[in-house]
């Protein structure tokens, strides 16, 4: 049951997700939405208690920033879930936060070693030993169940493609999965649509074609009304739905800025939406690293991520770059310079192309470079 009053529940969408990997064609299915778009809040207030509702096993894991490896995240998450039957226990008992020692619950293959066998987690760096990614396999066998299969929840996922001594362990995990089609089930989430493509969709990774991609549906105006309506319970106070409509488009429909707007004038009732507005852009801004990352830019790649936040599109025409020369007090750059600043960028996590064209991956990193200003492509384009 879930007893946070400010969470908007999301049943149809968790029942159509879990149909469609558990009674439907698609035995694993690939989740995009944004930072802090309310995937995790969505896989574990939602999916994951429809699930266990209707008699799966669900096994929760996070790859976002883990300061263990891959294979520690996994092994941890899949050993726990052998102690503790509900995933709200799980988390509640080791408040996201993962033991350095691990006992195991069976013999490493390989090893000769009993199932009281430790291991340091920490110690797990680089390319993952074959004994443990065995032992991987096995504990897989063990949580799956054919009658009602177990649901693997894998939180951005794109992470593990940013390093080519996570290969094995993708590998491994893919043809886990494929031996036990019918008792494992996944839904694989990432924030970056650039690092969901590396993994589902080149030809040479060994999870290509094998996720159904889709995208978490965007919050709408109810999830306005039922913010609106928690917050008039817990103040006593109204605030006017037309107007923090308003604000949670500003703030590019994203769940997470949005509370921390109505939590703002809850806490202060002296903040108009106005002041609350810009108090949460600037919170936002320190909390997700923006002006960090900005002053780590070069101006190219700067004048570059500014321009795709108005709005312009087409990098390598001449008219971009000769927009791109004056804001920089320069001639147009050549093609080149612009294409390895984008891929600098890219790299960094603040554009990506996966749906064909140059955007920004963080509409609010987006916002925060055209606030103040017109914000429009015409007004960029107009320095040239």
């Amino acid at each position: 049951m879930n007893r946070d009053p400010w969470h908007f529940r999301r049943d149809e969408l968790a029942e159509q997700v879990l149909n469609t990997i558990a009674h439907g064609p698609a035995q694993t299915l690939s989740l995009f939405a944004p930072r802090r778009a309310g995937k995790t809040e969505f896989l574990v207030q939602d999916l994951a208690p429809h699930a266990e509702a209707q008699g799966h096993r669900v096994i929760y894991a996070s790859f976002w920033q883990a300061p263990l490896s891959p294979l520690a995240v996994l092994l941890h998450a899949l050993e726990k879930s052998r102690e503790q039957s509900r995933l709200a226990d799980r988390i509640r008992t080791t408040a996201w936060r993962v033991a350095p020692k691990l006992k195991l619950s069976a013999a490493v293959p390989g090893t000769g070693t009993g199932a009281e066998t430790e291991i340091d987690l920490t110690r797990l760096k680089g390319e993952p030993p074959t004994d443990l990614l065995l032992h991987l396999d096995d504990l897989l066998g063990r949580v799956s169940r054919n009658a009602r299969p177990t649901v693997l929840l894998l939180d951005e996922v794109q992470e593990l493609a940013r390093s080519r001594s996570n290969a094995p362990l993708v590998a491994a995990l893919r043809t886990s999965l494929d031996k036990r089609r019918e008792g494992l089930k996944a839904v694989f989430t990432g924030s970056s649509r650039t690092g969901l493509a590396a993994m589902f969709s080149n030809r040479k990774a060994p999870f290509f074609h094998f996720a159904t991609p889709i995208d978490l549906p965007p919050l709408v105006k109810p999830f306005v009304d039922h913010v609106l309506t928690v917050f008039r319970k817990t103040s006593k106070r109204t605030l006017d739905p037309d107007r923090m409509l308003d604000a949670f488009d500003r703030l590019h429909r994203n769940p997470y800025f949005f509370r921390l707007l109505v939590q703002t004038m809850l806490y202060d009732p002296d903040h108009t939406v106005s002041s609350g507005l810009e108090h949460v852009r600037e919170r936002i801004s320190v909390d997700l690293g923006y002006p960090e990352a900005w002053l780590a830019l070069t101006p190219i790649q700067r004048e570059t991520a500014r321009a795709l936040a108005m709005g312009a599109s087409k990098p390598f025409s001449r008219v971009f770059r000769e927009a791109l020369g004056a804001a920089l007090g320069d001639e147009a750059p050549s093609a080149a310079r612009v294409q390895a600043a984008l891929r600098r960028l890219e790299r960094l996590g603040i554009v990506d192309t996966a749906r064909g064209e140059w955007e920004l991956a963080d509409p609010g990193f987006g916002g925060w470079l055209t606030a103040g200003k017109e914000g429009s492509e015409q007004e960029w384009m107009s320095r040239k």
